[in-house]
């Protein structure tokens, strides 16, 4: 039997057969290991990402698509409530080319933080300089400044300011009313040459 057994082991189709089998075991090892190294590396691409993601979210500013804007059956004890010291500015008579600044100050008197998306005016004549990117928080107060600029605009003046907020209603109205007094000149563009001088 001894003899045998070494007839086998010495036979060159057996020995073959187990180095075939070390070799696929080793390959198996090696497959093994690289989904483990496959699998780690995206695990840490994907926290990377989200780490990335949650850094910039805490920046953007307000927009309105990122307001849940409250239903017509929506409890007031739920909700921002902007208050305004006046939707109207009465700013009297001013001269034709003047620009005039108001600012529409306000206060959140609900229990909810206010978001204001947008504010947008009726004419390009007038600005929206400044207004809060971020929310409001009840009980905090905060401003809307606006800008008209007359030029163009002789006679009475009535612009309006629109303001989409998420409260109810969605959207409120400011007035900017006065009266532009003179004449629009339009400038004369001096062409190019010489001219002669008078005796």
């Amino acid at each position: 039997m001894s003899s045998l057994m070494k007839t086998n082991l010495m036979d060159p189709f057996t020995t073959e057969r187990i180095f075939n089998q070390g070799i696929k075991v080793e390959r198996r090892n090696l497959s093994f290991q690289f989904c483990e190294m496959k699998l780690s590396i995206t695990l840490a691409t994907a926290i990377i990402a989200l780490v990335l993601f949650s850094c910039k979210t805490d920046n953007r500013q307000v927009t309105a698509d990122m307001i849940n804007f409250p239903k017509s059956g929506t409890e007031d004890n739920d909700l921002p409530v902007i208050s305004f010291d006046s939707l109207e500015c009465h700013f009297g008579k001013i001269a034709i080319g003047e620009k005039y600044t108001h600012i529409y100050r306000f206060t959140n008197t609900g229990t909810t933080p206010l978001v204001i998306a947008q504010v947008t005016p009726s004419c390009g004549c007038t600005t929206p300089k400044d207004w809060p990117h971020e929310p409001v928080g009840p009980g905090e107060s905060g401003q809307i400044t606006i800008e008209f600029n007359s030029k163009g605009f002789p006679g009475k003046v009535e612009k309006s300011i629109s303001v989409l907020t998420n409260c109810l209603p969605k959207v409120w109205e400011l007035k900017l009313i006065g009266e532009v007094s003179g004449v629009d000149v339009p400038t004369e563009e001096k062409k190019p040459g010489f001219e002669m001088e008078r005796q």
